[in-house]
């Protein structure tokens, strides 16, 4: 380790416990040794004291009871040891310090999650799954590059950009991008990014920016495609009665137009009340896939369903399906409340609590006010900057304090809101408040303002620190 450490760029070591601290101590003592003139069988440990800062502790204890988080600012901190140690007390106490308000996303929870839905598929069929949205708000290269550990088959994202940003921090699964933008094209080929093509437009724009078949190689291969049909979502895709025209353009250009994949996006798969309409959808799929396939003369990957289609409708798993909020543990079929593991919990801290007398008002617009006596309120550093919905002003929010629940007192701002913490007589300034988690699920806080869980992971914002743990 004396060797390795200063040879990969780390700078400083922070030891903790009898065995470290009494290993590391006697190669420091071997270091200067050598500096006096004496030989030894391992002469990299010359730079081990003049490369690497060191302090050893022989506790956590001993360490937090020092910590000065100023100390270590603007660095890159890898926080490792045995459970025994406890050493989340010193991510906390760092943590504390330096953002009032948290995203954590367990990484155990998330694979738990997809295996879960990998369980459900029938042999053979393959796993895209959805990292658009910085991941539903969670970290786009953090969680695909668990996916890609955990062998997913395929990624997703909206935005070209966002499967560049993958493909530069060293992603190498496929990934599909849903909203390609024409101007993007050849960035496409270049990072072997496979575009969703949903229109006569979109498609001829593509062609056009491709080699001919006889021009020279170009430097990157021609990106496979996915084609995109509309079975009743009435957004984006071909519809059936296109199907003879596109059949016979991939047929002209298919030596130099690799198609991968054909899919379509269900309306409702979620909701009982239209499972008929759902099976009007693949039926419909399944005739205009079938077309095409005869069109390009051999069979393509076949992909519609979502996290709710995925255990709603176990016939038509067809080639791939396509994993999205369940992921990110949030039940959408009603199939899986008991099965799924939350992966994101929302946290941040009470700033300031004050004592407000009867009649007193609080925020912008004096909309919260104590009305019928004496209210302790409490101010949290979280706002709709943050992402936190506005909606959830006066009193339809919750928030959960030493494990009680909080309402919104009048309107949440754009860096903070305020809570009334009256029947919580331990809150104090510095506590956590949770905003969503385990104990505070999203559905739950979705109804209260008449939205979807999805809108409230997305939103968090990019500017809330995210933090990943796993066992």
């Amino acid at each position: 380790m004396g060797a390795l450490l200063p040879a990969h760029g780390v700078t400083r070591l922070v030891g903790i416990g009898p065995e470290i601290s009494a290993e590391m101590s006697e190669l420091k003592v071997k270091s200067e040794e050598l500096k006096a003139g004496e030989t030894a069988e391992e002469p990299t440990l010359l730079t081990f004291n003049s490369q690497l800062l060191t302090e050893f502790y022989p506790s956590t204890e001993a360490f937090l009871a020092q910590l000065n988080p100023a100390d270590f600012a603007h660095e890159t901190i890898l926080v490792k040891g045995a459970r025994r140690f406890g050493f989340e007390r010193i991510v906390a106490a760092l943590q504390a310090q330096q953002h009032g308000t948290v995203l954590e996303v367990n990484l155990d929870a998330l694979g738990h999650n997809l295996q879960h839905f990998r369980q459900q598929l029938r042999p053979g069929t393959k796993l895209m799954v959805m990292v658009k949205a910085f991941a539903y708000g969670a970290g786009s290269y953090e969680v695909a590059s668990l996916l890609e550990f955990q062998r997913a088959d395929y990624l997703a994202v909206a935005y070209a950009d966002e499967g560049i940003a993958l493909r530069e921090a060293g992603i190498g699964l496929p990934i599909m991008v849903m909203n390609p933008a024409p101007d993007a094209f050849e960035l496409l080929r270049r990072h072997r990014l496979e575009p969703e093509i949903y229109s006569f437009e979109i498609l001829e724009a593509y062609l056009a920016t491709l080699p001919a078949t006889d021009a020279p190689t170009p430097s990157f291969t021609n990106s496979p495609i996915h084609i995109k049909l509309d079975t009743g979502m009435r957004r984006l895709g071909f519809e059936e009665a296109d199907v003879p025209a596109l059949g016979a353009l991939l047929r002209q250009h298919r030596a130099r137009l690799p198609v991968a994949g054909i899919m379509t996006h269900l309306a409702a798969a979620d909701d009982p009340a239209h499972d008929d309409f759902t099976r009007q959808q693949l039926a419909a799929f399944g005739r205009m896939a079938r077309a095409l396939e005869e069109a390009l003369g051999r069979p393509v990957l076949k992909h519609a369903l979502n996290s709710a289609g995925i255990r709603r409708f176990p016939e038509a798993h067809f080639d791939m399906v396509r994993l999205g909020i369940g992921l990110y543990g949030v039940d959408a079929s009603g199939l899986d409340a008991n099965a799924l593991r939350p992966v994101s919990t929302l946290r941040t801290t009470i700033s300031q609590i004050k004592t407000l007398p009867a009649g007193a008002t609080v925020g912008y617009g004096r909309r919260g006010t104590a009305t019928d006596a004496a209210r302790r309120i409490a101010t949290l550093a979280i706002g709709y900057a943050d992402g936190y919905d506005r909606r959830f002003s006066s009193g339809a929010g919750v928030v959960l304090v030493h494990g009680q629940r909080a309402p919104v007192v009048g309107s949440v701002a754009m860096d903070m809101c305020m809570v009334d913490v009256t029947d919580i007589p331990a809150a104090r300034a510095g506590d956590v408040a949770v905003v969503f988690g385990a104990e505070l699920p999203l559905p739950l806080l979705a109804a209260r303002i008449g939205t979807i869980a999805y809108e409230l992971l997305t939103n968090v914002s990019e500017r809330v620190k995210r933090v990943f743990v796993t066992e």
